[in-house]
C-alpha cells in the first residue's frame, strides 16, 4: 500500500500537493456550511475565500515587481486558502468594516514575505502574521474554524498523506508526544483528575485544529528547522506555548504566537535563505542523466550529503510547479556547486526546462537541509547503498574523503538498470585506488545487460549484502534511491536483523 501511495505522490510537488489538500478541506468545508457544521454561512465562506484570494494574489504580483524578483502564484494561493481556513468568513454585504481587516491581514501576510526577508527567504510563517496582525490591531483573532470535528477525518488523513510527502512525521510527532506530555501534566498540576486531563485531550483533538497546526503550520519548510535535532527542539517549544493552560505575564499564548516565537528559534538555528546561481556547465553524464555546474558562492558550505531546493523561473509549470529538490553532488572541496538528474523522454516541463537550460541562465536554490549526512566519527565502518540517480549524495561524501585523503571503512552498493546509466565512476575508481573505497556495481535489467558485462547482476537483497558486505552486522547503513529501492533494501536490511537505528534512507521521489 505505501509503494501505491508513493508512486502517486511523485507525481505531485510538495507545493502542489499542500495546494490540494487545503482546496480540499476548503470545498468540504463549504458543503458543510449549507447545514451549519461550519459558522458562517456558505455566501460568506465563498466570499471571504474570494477576498483573501485576490488580495494575496495582486499584492504578491505588486511586490514581486517592486522587490524585482518573480512572482509565485502557488504560493500566493496557500497562503490564502489557510487564511480563509482559519480567520472567521465575513460578508463584505453585511459586514464591510470585517472583510476589510480581512483583506488587511492577507495584505500582510503576503507583504511579510519580502519585508521580513533574509536573503531572499521569509523568516515568519506568513498567514500566521496576517492572522495575529488582525487579532492584536482590530482585535479581531482567528477562529481556527477548520477545527471542527467533522472536517477532523480530512485534516487528518490527508495532513498524515502530505507529511510523508515532505518527510516530516518525525517533527509532527515529537510535536503531538510532547502537547499530550505538556497538557496532561499542567492539567494535573491545577489539579484536574487523571480523567479529567483525559478528557480535556480529547476535546482538544477532536474539536480544535491541533492537528491542522500541526500538518500545515508547523512544519512549513521555509519557516521550520531543516535537520531533524532541531526540529525536535522546535516542537517541544511550540507544543508548550500552545497550550491553553500555560499563561505568560497573565495571558494565553495564541496558536500564532506559539508558532511564530518557534519561527524565531528556526531562524536563529536554522536560518533560510535563497542564492541566485547561473548556469555554468551542463553534461550528459549517462543514459537520461545530465549533471548541472554552479559556480560556488562565497562562504557557502554544506554538510557531505544535504540537499536544496532549486527553483526555476519558469512561466508554465504544469502539475509539478517550478521547485524540486536535489542532493548537491559536488563536495566543498570542490568550487562548483554540482547537481545531477534524470531527464526522461516523457519528462515534466521542469525537467525539459532544467535541460535546455545555457550557460549564464539564472535559478534561485536555497532551503539547504537533511540529516542524511557524513558521520563525523571516522572510525564507524560504513556501507553505502544507491540506486540509480540516488548515487548523488554519495558522490559528495565520497570525492571529499578522496580530496582530503580520508581513509574509512566504506563499501559502496550501487545498482542500475543498464550500464550506460552508471554515473560518477570516475569518482569511485580514483577513491578506490586513493582511500581503499570498495565499490559493487550491480545492474537490474537482466534481458538487456551486456553479456560481457563483468559486474554483479540483480538487485540488491539480503543475499548480496551478505555476500558483497564485509562485516555488515556492525555497519552503519546509508540508502539512498527511489522509494521502491529504499523500501526493498531496507527490508533486507531488518531481515538480516540490523536495527533500525543503523539504518539511515534518503528517498528520491518526483522523477518527473
Amino acid at each position: 500500500m505505501t509503494k501505491i501511495i508513493d508512486r502517486f505522490l511523485n507525481r505531485f510537488t510538495m507545493y502542489r500537493l499542500t495546494l490540494y489538500y487545503l482546496i480540499a478541506l476548503l470545498g468540504l468545508g463549504l458543503i458543510l456550511s449549507f447545514i451549519g457544521s461550519v459558522p458562517g454561512g456558505p455566501l460568506a465562506l465563498v466570499l471571504s475565500a474570494a477576498i483573501l484570494v485576490l488580495v494575496c494574489h495582486f499584492a504578491n504580483l505588486v511586490l514581486a515587481r517592486l522587490w524585482r524578483v518573480r512572482s509565485n502564484p502557488e504560493s500566493s494561493l496557500i497562503t490564502a486558502l489557510i487564511l480563509a481556513l482559519i480567520s472567521s468568513p465575513v460578508s463584505p454585504f453585511s459586514d464591510m468594516k470585517h472583510a476589510a481587516i480581512l483583506a488587511l491581514s492577507a495584505l500582510v501576510a503576503v507583504a511579510s514575505k519580502y519585508i521580513l526577508a533574509f536573503r531572499r527567504q521569509h523568516a515568519f510563517n506568513p498567514a500566521a502574521l496576517g492572522a495575529l496582525f488582525s487579532g492584536l490591531v482590530f482585535g479581531s483573532f482567528a477562529s481556527w474554524w477548520v477545527g471542527t470535528l467533522p472536517l477532523l477525518p480530512l485534516v487528518a488523513l490527508g495532513g498524515l498523506v502530505l507529511a510523508r510527502k515532505i518527510s516530516r512525521l518525525r517533527f509532527i510527532g515529537v510535536f503531538i508526544a510532547a502537547f499530550i506530555v505538556f497538557m496532561i501534566g499542567l492539567a494535573l498540576a491545577h489539579g484536574l483528575s487523571v480523567d479529567m486531563a483525559l478528557q480535556s485531550l480529547i476535546f482538544v483533538f477532536g474539536q480544535t485544529s491541533l492537528l491542522f497546526f500541526a500538518f500545515i503550520m508547523l512544519t512549513e519548510p521555509m519557516t521550520s528547522p531543516k535537520r531533524f535535532p532541531l526540529q525536535a527542539i522546535d516542537g517541544v517549544i511550540v507544543a508548550l506555548l500552545y497550550q491553553p493552560q500555560l499563561t505568560l505575564w497573565g495571558q494565553n499564548l495564541s496558536p500564532e504566537e506559539a508558532l511564530l516565537i518557534g519561527n524565531l528559534f528556526s531562524f536563529l538555528v536554522s536560518p533560510s535563505f535563497k542564492m541566485k546561481l547561473a548556469l555554468q556547465e551542463s553534461r550528459l553524464i549517462g543514459t537520461g542523466t545530465m549533471s548541472f555546474a554552479f559556480p560556488r558562492p562565497t562562504g557557502f558550505t554544506h554538510r557531505l550529503g544535504q540537499y536544496m531546493e532549486w527553483t526555476l523561473p519558469m512561466g508554465k509549470s504544469g502539475s509539478g510547479g517550478n521547485r524540486r529538490h536535489f542532493s548537491i553532488a559536488s563536495s566543498p572541496t570542490e568550487p562548483d556547486l554540482l547537481i545531477a538528474a534524470r531527464i526522461p523522454e516523457d519528462a515534466s516541463r521542469f525537467k525539459r526546462a532544467l535541460a535546455g537550460m545555457s550557460p549564464g541562465d539564472p535559478i534561485l536554490a536555497g532551503e539547504l537541509g537533511g540529516d542524511f549526512v557524513l558521520p563525523r566519527d571516522p572510525r564507524l565502518p560504513l556501507a553505502f547503498i544507491a540506486g540509480g540517480i540516488g548515487i548523488t549524495p554519495f558522490r559528495s561524501m565520497i570525492k571529499y574523503l578522496a580530496d582530503t585523503g580520508s581513509r574509512r571503512d566504506i563499501v559502496l552498493l550501487y545498482a542500475n538498470r543498464l550500464e550506460g546509466e552508471i554515473v560518477f565512476r570516475e569518482v569511485f575508481s580514483d577513491a578506490e585506488r586513493s582511500i581503499g573505497l570498495k565499490t559493487v556495481y550491480t545492474l537490474t535489467d537482466l534481458k538487456n545487460a551486456r553479456p560481457d558485462w563483468c559486474g554483479h547482476r540483480g538487485p540488491i537483497d539480503r543475499s548480496m549484502i551478505r555476500e558483497k558486505v564485509p562485516a555488515w552486522k556492525r555497519r552503519l547503513f546509508f540508502v539512498s534511491g527511489p522509494p521502491a529501492m529504499v523500501g526493498a533494501v531496507k527490508a533486507a536490511l531488518r531481515s538480516l536483523g540490523i536495527h533500525r537505528r543503523r539504518i539511515r534512507t534518503d528517498t528520491f521521489t518526483g522523477y518527473f
